[in-house]
């Protein structure tokens, strides 16, 4: 068992740490304004601990430069990370809200049943017994039947009782003053001898409070003070009433000017429009008596026209096309808004024509594509935690999250297959399915595993940090892994070796999506980065997000990349013209995962719902016919 006190200030003579035979007890100086010794039940994981003190964290902080953890106050005592020797820049650090919630998580004992001790702090067996976590403690031993309070009556001679006893003392406390006290009776005396002077001897019974003259003239000042503020008030506020009126009669002058320039421009647009479509009317009259030769042009233009409407009738989802035959300038469109989920959607997957869905629910939820104005046609439940990532191939869909468990569901009977337990010793980030085997990922390690039997294969550990994204590139006959500063490459085929590496200074990788020409990666600092998928060189960046890039999807056929931000956007890029397309934005939260299914574009997000959006051929005859 570990005893820890975040805030327990150090005496002159004490160490910071304090070793007996069966406890290790933990200190600090203190840095809160309480000073509340704190005795896990249980000892933490070594990952909550911060390399520079040695100590469970205190206000973790990420360094962006170096990517690791440490406390706030440890950073700042620090110039290089003591793990990878890089500088430590203390005005790039972003709380790392993972580990506050682990740590808030974390058992201890009631303050009320903890004792003091030479070597530290104990279990008081006389007192509270309660295991709460970290982040309810203030709840829990603000009620706590075992906190000491003072008594009522005479707190310096009676001294402070558990809240329990506190009724059986006031039963006996011999302070305990008169009903009525406020009216000048000064005895005290036990509760029984109260009762009966009450009713007996008390002189002061039937008599009203009685009031003197200098408390009198105090509370007219008072009322007199209170009167002049709120005289003032009101006279600011009939100013501001005053004010705005005169705003809104501006307003509304402004308000009818542009409703007549509005009118006055719809009258022009009507006008342009029809004066359009009369030369229009006569080019293709003229064109129609014309040479041969503008005969076949038009022929080619109608067939143009024509592969144009049928590109806009696509196949229904649950049919993806292996290639899509997008033609510029198109756009997508949101046709629909899937709702069930009661927090945060971290992953999506297809499955021929499902749609499954997860996150911090721990809920994974199945959808019929083609009918989905039924919603959810099925919820599997099995996951205790977090749902942070999926992935799907035949029959079979693969789940993994924060319980560190990885399991199988069968697509056709909508059970669980099977379950690995402790699959991993952190929360599992990412997972891709190729032929045979399963990847899976987490901090610092890719693991490998027989997709059927979900047997144990190989492990590829020491990687730089969190792993967040896995992807494979055309042949799968690679796994891209990301990480801080690196993007490792790996074989998929049974040896598992290093194939080669792309290093890199833009930080971490949190997506990442493999074309025939590129391999792409979306960063913590908010920019996509495009590098050559032979030499690895990097061909540039594509700037848009002003917050994390969470996910990134590629097109099947390398021209086109869809994106996702915390920014609370969907963005899509032309890869052939390296140039922005669209910015959707129809969430209300961090847009977490993406999906692409055929004609259809699917996100996730923290406001707890998921979008459908549709592929849309924009009109063309105008630009032909000019």
């Amino acid at each position: 068992m570990a005893f820890i006190s975040e805030t327990y200030k150090l005496e002159k003579d004490e160490s910071p740490i304090i070793k007996t035979k069966n406890q290790i007890h933990l200190t600090r100086d203190s840095e809160t304004e309480d000073g509340l010794p704190v005795l896990l039940v249980e000892e933490p994981s070594p990952h909550l601990k911060c390399t520079v003190c040695k100590h469970l964290y205190l206000d973790p902080v990420i360094s962006v430069k170096c990517g690791h953890t440490f406390c706030r106050k440890c950073a700042f005592r620090i110039t290089r990370c003591p793990i990878d020797s890089q500088p430590c820049d203390t005005t790039q650090l972003v709380v790392n809200r993972i580990v506050v919630g682990q740590i808030e998580d974390l058992l201890i004992h009631c303050r009320y049943g903890v004792t003091k001790t030479d070597g530290g702090f104990t279990s008081d067996p006389s007192g509270c017994q309660e295991h709460i976590v970290i982040g309810k403690r203030e709840e829990h031993e603000a009620n706590c039947v075992y906190a000491p309070v003072p008594c009522p009556n005479n707190a310096g001679r009676c001294g402070r009782f558990r809240k329990s006893e506190l009724d059986q003392h006031l039963e006996v406390c011999h302070f305990t003053p008169c009903g009525h006290c406020e009216k000048g009776c000064e005895f005290v005396g036990t509760a029984e001898e109260v009762h009966s002077h009450e009713d007996t001897t008390c002189g002061y019974r039937g008599l009203q409070k009685s009031v003197s003259f200098k408390d009198f003239h105090q509370q007219n000042r008072i009322l007199e003070e209170n009167n002049k503020e709120l005289r003032e008030e009101v006279g600011l506020l009939t100013q501001r009433v005053e004010l705005l009126e005169g705003g809104r009669e501006n307003m509304q002058k402004q308000l009818t000017a542009c409703t007549s320039n509005l009118l006055a421009l719809q009258q022009k647009y009507e006008q342009l429009q029809g004066l359009v479509e009369q030369m229009l009317s006569g080019g293709r009259n003229r064109r129609s008596t014309g040479s041969p030769g503008n005969s076949q042009e038009a022929a080619a233009r109608h067939r143009y026209n024509s592969t144009s409407t049928a590109v806009m009738v696509r196949s229904p989802p649950g049919s993806p096309l292996k290639v899509e035959d997008w033609q510029m300038p198109f756009q997508f469109k949101c046709i629909g808004t899937l709702r069930g989920h009661k927090d945060v959607v971290w992953c999506l997957a297809t499955q021929r024509q499902k749609l499954c869905s997860s996150g911090a629910d721990g809920l994974v939820k199945v959808w019929d594509m083609e009918t989905l104005s039924k919603g959810c046609i099925k919820t599997l439940e099995g996951h205790s935690k977090v749902v942070h990532t999926m992935v799907a191939s035949g029959d079979i869909l693969y789940t993994g999250g924060s319980d560190m468990s990885i399991r199988a569901w069968n697509m056709e009977s909508l059970c669980e297959h099977s379950n690995v337990e402790n699959a991993h010793d952190n929360i599992i980030t990412a997972m891709v399915l190729v032929c045979d085997y399963l990847f899976s990922s987490s901090h610092s390690v890719i693991k490998v595993w027989e997709a059927k039997t979900l047997t144990h294969k190989h492990t590829v550990s020491g990687l730089h940090h969190w792993v967040r994204a896995l992807c494979l590139n055309r042949a799968k006959d690679r796994l891209y892994s990301g990480s801080h500063n690196t993007i490792d490459i790996w074989d998929t085929t049974g040896t598992f070796d290093l194939k080669g590496k792309i290093d890199h200074d833009f930080g971490s990788v949190y997506s990442l999506a493999i074309t025939h020409q590129y391999v792409i990666a979306g960063t913590y600092n908010r920019l996509i980065q495009l590098f050559n998928i032979e030499s690895h060189d990097h061909i540039g960046s594509f700037k848009g997000h002003i917050g994390t890039v969470s996910s990134i999807i590629a097109a099947p056929s390398g021209r086109f990349l869809f994106s996702c931000s915390t920014d609370k956007s969907v963005m899509i890029w032309s890869l052939e013209l390296m140039l922005p397309i669209q910015n959707l934005k129809r969430h209300e939260g961090s847009v977490n995962t993406l999906a692409l299914l055929g004609d259809y574009l699917i996100s996730g997000s923290e406001d707890h719902e998921i979008k459908v959006f549709k592929y849309f051929q924009m009109q063309m005859g105008f630009a032909l016919q000019t």
